[in-house]
């Protein structure tokens, strides 16, 4: 998993990176920037594609592409040799060799974030360096990570693109840790703070900040920067309420989103030639960004500078003193919500980019929804046509009652409707959709927010969501308990201040808890999750809870539509299931079974959709085991899909009526005698060896039992008749459930498929025969097997019978709802 991936907001086509990196949006969708070399670069965001102007030379190809995360740090790391001041005629894209580009003696390979490789070049020469160059957008400001590899296998990680321009000889370094009982410093960048002190001082060597590096701290007075310090990255110091007094050192370049948002009390005092202070608002070196209004200035009116160009991310967060802004002609683009916690502004707009609509700020041509006024009051709001809104729009619009998302809306950023503690929602959108007052996805694999009014009590999702986008649940302060089902992702802010939460089950589906997922939540008293889940920095901020970290995978009986659980699996099980044994609906068109088994034409696609993501959890020496009647056993077996996923697929007979299981037997003269029923073995790869079992056999009237091979046919491993004397036993009726399979069955497919440490899933669970076998053989030979079973709702079948027999045999069963 790379959780720098679920870091990413991935809305708006990567549009913030372009302006950060200085190309602007003149015509709509199309970003140009000119170099000093007079190179016109243009980027067509709809179509993700660069014109470089036929300047610079692309091996094969005429435009670079931007479809991978990868072709964005390539992007990037052209423009940062460009505004060096590289001639684009020595610059060379080549994406199909060894190298990504090469420009003079730099031959640089790129890398998305984390995903850097070992450098195994042999050189053949002295004459260049081989660079692993990773680079990310983050909170506003570019890092990058370099390992410069020269002639005589040093390898260093700074010295080249530190620099502002190009230099014949460069002065490659190491920049080494930094020991510090405050901070942990790594290649120079401070990346945590873990001190409790009201005056830091950050130690000298340090040339970074990282985002977030004093997020909502409320112990620190003062902070004292080095001069060594080149980077504040963005929401350096959000919301540290406390805060007096920060200074900005004389060689800080760059500097990310507002890094003094929310801190009501800073006195920031600018000692760098690459910013502007005047009157305590921050601009940088030619006043074409605003970065920063204190919230403590008295005055009631602002008019920002003409010239000034760009407004940032959240630059007046919580100037409630404001009572009018006035923007000027120049500006030409509003950052992340630049006015919100604003309550009483009125804005004063003279940019021809910009429209403000009933306290709805839009851009140029409507098709965006750039923020909302927090002086809003309405009882609905009802959006002009367009394809998106944007990150944080709403926030904290608590006059907004209701809001009509209109026909056209394509896309919805981060954080949209945080704090909208009043809101209720209609779409009319096929891109969104309202259920039960909540707003999701159109396929309901992502819930976007969960209104607050609403959620009260127990909260249970559909079988569909997987991801909880950012801030979904935030402010829901009644809500006391959250059933997460499927869920994999908890993104960032997704809990904060849901302060009547007291304990969180993160099943072990869920793979990561993004930043400040459970920030503020007085109340809330232990998270419980699987130690292979990924918790992010700040989760709990401010949460007096404890982290319960399981150390072994649980057992699981879950109920849900069997396709929602599987896909969530994909992210926390992926190649890891040894064995999985199905049940499935035969397709025999039987009405008194309790479940679906008619399917008409759509029988082969509902099996192949849950084949293909069965087949992505399997290791690589498992096995899918499908248990089937005579009526479908040519059609599965013989489907093309199955070929493909799997190495071999073999068939094996079931022996389903025998004299000596079938003594309670019931026998209708109407129904067709069918003597043997089929068992689909399906092997992932040649490493799939099937075990030896204990093959029972009657020796005279006595049953016994004996190592073996598996058979061509499972004879005497029980019948339909004995699996329905088992089902009497748990249940006290025959007719409890009405198609078991027989435990001795299922148990040595288990043995046959499966080590002692294996997992086991089931998506058809049904009686539950699987998890039973499972827990009696690692009671018989000591093996610490897990099992998943999967079960949906038709006729209560998940808790009446599934859960409630493995209940019966297994005290520690975990039910997920």
């Amino acid at each position: 998993m790379n959780v720098d991936n679920l870091r990413l907001a991935k809305d708006m086509k990567y549009e913030v990176l372009y302006w950060a990196l200085g190309f602007e949006e003149l015509n709509k969708g199309i970003f140009t920037k000119v170099y000093n070399n007079n190179l016109k670069v243009e980027i067509n965001a709809d179509k993700q594609q660069v014109d470089l102007g036929n300047k610079i030379s692309i091996v094969n190809g005429e435009t670079l592409l931007l479809t991978t995360h990868k072709s964005f740090v390539i992007l990037e790391c052209i423009d940062k040799l460009l505004t060096m001041g590289y001639k684009y005629s020595e610059i060379i894209i080549d994406l199909d060799n060894e190298y990504d580009i090469y420009c003079k003696d730099l031959y640089i390979k790129c890398y998305e974030w984390n995903n850097l490789e070992e450098d195994k070049i042999e050189f053949k020469k002295d004459t260049f360096k081989s660079i692993s160059y990773e680079s990310r957008l983050i909170s506003g400001v570019i890092e990058r990570r370099t390992s410069i590899k020269t002639a005589d296998g040093s390898i260093y990680n700074h010295g080249i693109f530190e620099s502002e321009s190009r230099l014949d000889n460069y002065n490659l370094y190491n920049s080494s840790d930094i020991i510090s009982d405050d901070f942990i410093v790594k290649a120079g960048v401070a990346t945590k703070y873990t001190g409790n002190k009201s005056i830091v001082v950050v130690p000298e060597g340090v040339t970074e900040l990282a985002p977030c590096l004093f997020w909502d701290n409320q112990v620190i007075k003062e902070v004292i920067l080095p001069d060594t310090l080149v980077n504040i990255s963005g929401d350096t110091f959000y919301n540290s309420s406390n805060l007096r007094k920060v200074n900005i050192p004389k060689n800080v370049k760059f500097m990310g989103n507002n890094p003094f948002a929310g801190c009501p009390n800073i006195e920031v005092n600018n000692e760098s030639p690459y910013f502007n202070l005047v009157d305590g608002v921050l601009y940088n070196r030619d006043f074409t960004r605003l970065i920063y209004y204190p919230i403590s200035k008295k005055d009631d009116r602002y008019e920002i500078k003409e010239g000034c160009r760009i407004l940032g991310k959240h630059s007046f967060y919580l100037c409630d003193n404001l009572k009018e802004v006035i923007i000027p002609s120049s500006i030409i683009k509003l950052e992340n919500n630049p006015f919100s916690g604003c309550t009483k502004i009125n804005l004063v707009n003279k940019s021809d980019y910009y429209h403000i609509d009933d306290s709805v700020i839009y851009d140029k041509d409507y098709s965006s929804v750039i923020g909302c006024l927090n002086s809003i009051n309405t009882d609905c709001l009802v959006l002009k046509d367009v394809k998106r809104i944007c990150r944080n729009s709403f926030w904290n619009c608590k006059g907004i009652r209701k809001i009509v998302l209109p026909k056209t809306l394509e896309s919805i950023g981060y954080n949209p409707f945080v704090s909208c503690s009043n809101i209720e929602f209609e779409s009319n959108s096929e891109n969104y959709m309202v259920y039960d007052n909540a707003l999701y996805t159109a396929d309901k694999s992502k819930l976007v927010c969960y209104p607050a009014k609403y959620a009260i009590g127990d909260i249970y999702l559909p079988d569909e969501v997987i991801t909880l986008e950012r801030g979904a649940f935030s402010g829901c302060d009644r809500m006391t308990n959250i059933h997460l089902h499927n869920v994999s992702i908890i993104s960032k802010t997704c809990f904060t201040n849901c302060n009547s939460l007291e304990k969180v089950y993160c099943s072990d589906l869920v793979t990561y808890i993004g930043e400040w997922a459970f920030a503020h939540c007085t109340n809330l008293k232990e998270v419980s999750v699987y130690k292979d889940c990924f918790i992010d920095n700040n989760a709990t901020l401010n949460s007096n809870v404890n982290i319960n970290i399981r150390e072994e995978l649980s057992n699981y009986v879950v109920e849900s539509d069997n396709l929602y659980t599987l896909k969530s699996m994909t992210k926390s099980y992926r190649g890891k299931i040894k064995s999985i044994l199905i049940d499935p609906p035969y397709n025999s068109r039987i009405d008194y079974i309790g479940y679906k088994d008619e399917f008409d034409s759509g029988y082969e696609k509902f099996m192949v959709d849950r084949f293909k993501l069965a087949s992505e959890l399997l290791t690589d020496d498992g096995f899918l085991v499908i248990n089937i009647d005579e009526g479908e056993v040519d059609h599965l077996s013989s489907l093309s899909v199955l070929k493909n996923l799997f190495h071999r697929i073999q068939i094996y007979k079931w022996e389903k009526l025998h004299p000596y299981f079938d003594k309670n037997r019931n026998v209708n003269p109407n129904k067709k005698v069918v003597k043997y029923e089929f068992i689909i073995v399906c092997y992932k790869s040649k490493a799939s060896k099937l075990n030896f079992i204990k093959q029972p056999y009657l020796d005279g009237e006595v049953l016994k039992e004996k190592e073996s091979k598996v058979p061509s046919t499972f004879r005497c491993f029980g019948t339909n008749s004995s699996a329905k004397d088992e089902i009497a036993e748990l249940f006290g009726n025959r007719s409890y459930f009405q198609t078991p399979k027989p435990l001795k069955l299922m148990k040595e497919l288990v043995r046959a498929t499966s080590n002692k440490d294996s997992i086991i899933l089931d998506f058809f669970a049904g009686s539950g025969t699987v998890g039973h076998a499972v827990v009696d053989l690692n009671k018989e030979d000591g093996g610490s097997r897990k099992y998943i079973l999967v079960s949906n709702k038709e006729s209560n079948i998940c808790k009446d019978v599934t859960l409630k027999r493995m209940q019966m045999v297994d005290d520690k069963v975990n039910f997920i709802d």
